[in-house]
């Protein structure tokens, strides 16, 4: 039996294969799609993952939240909206450009040489969280997301200190309330039980005395952070046994010089990546020490997970169910289409899948697991399933719609739904296309259930026709293998 050390050195080059590269496909982006399987199995786990996570890009403004920015600069110029109808503009104008930023971060993501990254920026949103209905500004969501992008190839206690400075978090967990005389808690309570120690790891007075440390941050109007030393006690505070007129980059500071801050994160990304189940405590504690030994570097800790042992084992394969985003981007990208340039597409079917872009239900994010799948979710993917087969009729677009789709048209991208003659086409160059079906859709390849559903003994006829080719492709991605990764 390996031991604990053994389970996180690299795995061997002579065991690296096809297998564990659409496990590791399936992992880190969303799809098992046969070109992007390929590159990852010649490139291998470590250099797929400098490739993705060490370099980061960013993502362009999108038109509309420049848009809101400098509407929000203007409306709020000379204070808070106090007109009912202005304000009930404002609000209009800031859902809008919250739901297109939405369709073009899914159109971002959804490029295979970014969903890597993109999925790792989603996994942090689901660590530090923020969310529209509690910061209620599109240009501050991107500007958070920015800042995570920014930190993903940093140290952890870097991404920490940059995130905690942010319009976004300031106002999402009440800095704004936080005084000398008054301090507000909430976010210092939140910083160490779901951001970097866990619950348990701090004590109450901690909690109190950080609060003063963290006292004089201020979001203006101008979506801008600033520091009101008139605002800040600056008085001695006493933070896990150390005393002193600590800031937030000494609580920060401080914060890692806990053990907790060693196993909290690592235990966050093996729960995303590698099972929903905790894993035992001696693995953790071992990927800890080793992580702590590198300065909390992230690209260390990633190259550890994902280029280890263990993370290919047989039993954390196939053994995650999809988040919705997973879910719809993941089909887009196996059947090699854009994203609906619409906010009632891709933005709306989402949020009916349970997963409203950057908008979780609290401060402690998704659960994710089993907590994604029940009838009402189920009926949802089913729904974000059919519309791959919708064709867009211009007609029943509006001005808006319709003036998107000519853009991104002209930029290219024309294939919004499957095209069942081209999916028929590569079908039946196999000689099972079932089979070939399953291999490229499903992590572990199940193609007695899609036989079941198109038998062997008429399969050319099956595919020939339209309609039964359809009910095939859509049994295909409602099956229970199609939710797993």
């Amino acid at each position: 039996m390996p031991t604990k050390k053994t389970l996180w050195n690299a795995l061997p080059s002579a065991d690296w294969d096809l297998g564990k590269a659409r496990h590791l496909a399936s992992r880190l982006g969303f799809s098992v799609h046969p070109k992007i399987v390929e590159t990852i199995h010649k490139l291998g786990p470590r250099k797929t993952v400098a490739k993705h996570l060490f370099a980061p890009k960013p993502m362009p403004p999108p038109s509309e939240v420049v848009s809101m920015r400098e509407t929000a600069e203007e409306m709020l110029a000379d204070g808070p909206i106090r007109d009912r109808e202005q304000r009930r503009l404002y609000q209009k104008l800031n859902r809008e450009s919250y739901a297109d930023y939405a369709v073009k971060w899914y159109d971002f993501a959804c490029n295979p040489e970014r969903s890597i990254q993109e999925k790792m920026v989603l996994f942090f949103q689901d660590v530090w969280v923020v969310a529209f209905q509690g910061v209620k500004s599109a240009p501050a969501l991107f500007d958070y997301q920015a800042r995570i992008r920014q930190s993903i190839a940093g140290t952890y206690p870097e991404m920490c200190l940059r995130l905690s400075q942010s319009w976004a978090m300031v106002r999402y967990l009440n800095l704004n309330q936080n005084r000398k005389g008054a301090p507000n808690e909430n976010f210092a309570r939140e910083l160490f039980e779901l951001f970097t120690l866990g619950e348990g790891n701090y004590s109450e007075e901690d909690i109190k005395e950080a609060s003063r440390a963290l006292t004089g941050y201020m979001a203006n109007r101008q979506g801008k952070v600033v520091f009101r030393p008139q605002r800040h006690d600056d008085g001695r505070k006493t933070v896990f046994g150390k005393t002193g007129r600590f800031k937030l980059e000494d609580i920060i500071r401080l914060v890692f010089q806990q053990p907790a801050a060693a196993r909290f994160l690592p235990a966050e990304l093996c729960k995303a990546y590698l099972s929903q189940e905790p894993l035992p405590e001696p693995l953790i504690e071992e990927l800890a020490t080793l992580w702590r030994k590198n300065g909390y570097s992230l690209p260390y800790l990633y190259e550890t997970l994902f280029a280890s042992e263990l993370f290919y084992k047989p039993e954390y394969r196939a053994n995650l169910i999809k988040a919705p985003v997973h879910y719809y981007l993941g089909m887009l990208q196996d059947f090699e289409l854009g994203v609906p340039p619409l906010p009632r597409a891709s933005f709306r079917l989402n949020r009916q899948m349970g997963q409203p872009f950057f908008n979780p239900p609290n401060v402690r994010g998704w659960v994710g697991g089993k907590a994604w799948i029940n009838s009402a979710t189920l009926s949802a993917r089913r729904q974000a399933a059919e519309s791959l087969f919708f064709e867009y009729d211009e007609k029943r677009l509006n001005a808006d719609e319709i003036k998107a789709l000519e853009k991104v048209r002209a930029a290219g991208q024309t294939s919004f739904s499957i095209h069942l003659p081209t999916v028929r086409d590569w079908l039946t160059q196999s000689d099972d296309p079932v089979a070939s079906l399953a291999q490229r859709l499903y992590v572990d390849s199940d193609p007695k259930l899609l036989h079941s559903i198109a038998p062997a003994s008429n399969l050319d006829l099956f595919i020939a026709n339209n309609a039964n080719l359809r009910s095939l492709l859509l049994a295909t991605l409602s099956a229970p293998s199609y939710h797993l990764h």
